[in-house]
């Protein structure tokens, strides 16, 4: 696998590299469980069961009333079918709101293990997998070794990747969705990903996308909560889609496929305007991060 003394010279050379003092490393060492939000899991198994059971006992009682009856079979039969696969919906959700299935995620010194349970309820399949921290390597792609990609091509919702070695041998990439990190999955999501991230910067040898710290809302400098430039990306996809919708208000349909041209260009001026925003408000986002952890005096 390549490490810093092999990568391209002037690879390396733009990387930033930031100093990670002892004392975060000591922080991070600890073991970590995630902490299910049980409690939002609970509230929606109960409101689930109560929508779905409102509806169906309507719908099995339909044939009791008399302007029912008189309406063709295959009506009713409907009816008593969906209202009895509305009960069946409501049992299953309701059956198991005391101790809903979650997913679960830890941190120790030695790995790192995640498990996602077979649900309806719950996204992304059902899987479990226990990761050393030894096992993880650098990306052999030349691309940064822990970057965020989104979940699906049609997706906008992103995950954390990175690369690790099975026990045949082989490297494989590791995606971690970003959502699990948030407080609707985890109580303790914070210190998830924040123990999560000082384990993998404590390799020298990898290199950090700076999506990976604007996703998760870290200060790579401070190890501190940044919401700065998530806000934004956040008004400027705003400002985007408010003039995108001026701009389509004022098409001349009647021109055809060349009334589309303006709504083009404006579509490629706001991407345009919005990476020049980006660089000129965030300088220290263009190149790939990397750590040298040091002494807390040094």
């Amino acid at each position: 696998m390549p490490s810093p003394s092999h990568r391209k010279p002037s690879i390396a050379s733009q990387d930033r590299l930031l100093p990670l003092s002892n004392r975060l490393l000591q922080t991070a060492s600890c073991d970590l469980i995630g902490q299910a939000n049980l409690k939002r899991l609970r509230a929606i198994h109960l409101i689930i069961g109560a929508v779905t059971a409102l509806f169906g006992l309507p719908m099995l009682s339909m044939p009791l009333f008399p302007d029912v009856q008189n309406k063709p079979a295959a009506g009713i039969l409907l009816s008593l079918f969906l209202g009895t696969l509305a009960l069946v919906a409501a049992y299953a959700a309701l059956r198991r709101w005391r101790h809903p299935p979650h997913h679960q995620l830890s941190l120790s010194d030695k790995a790192l293990h995640y498990k996602t349970p077979s649900s309806w309820l719950l996204d992304g399949p059902s899987q479990e997998s226990t990761i050393a921290w030894r096992d993880i390597v650098p990306a052999t792609d030349g691309q940064p070794d822990v970057r965020t990609e989104f979940t699906t091509s049609k997706a906008i919702t992103r995950d954390l990747v990175f690369w690790h070695r099975d026990a045949e041998g082989s490297v494989r990439m590791q995606r971690i969705p970003l959502r699990r990190f948030s407080r609707g999955t985890f109580l303790n999501g914070d210190e998830l990903k924040l123990s999560l991230l000082l384990r993998l910067a404590s390799r020298s040898d990898l290199r950090f996308a700076p999506s990976v710290f604007v996703s998760m809302r870290i200060d790579p400098a401070s190890w501190r909560p940044m919401n700065k430039p998530m806000l934004a990306q956040g008004l400027g996809v705003l400002a985007s889609m408010a003039v995108l919708f001026a701009t389509l208000c004022h098409l001349d349909v009647s021109a055809g496929a060349s009334s589309l041209l303006p709504l083009l260009a404006t579509m490629l001026c706001c991407g345009a305007v919005c990476a020049l925003l980006w660089h000129f408000l965030f300088p220290e986002w263009r190149h790939p991060i990397r750590f040298q952890p040091v002494e807390a005096g040094d």
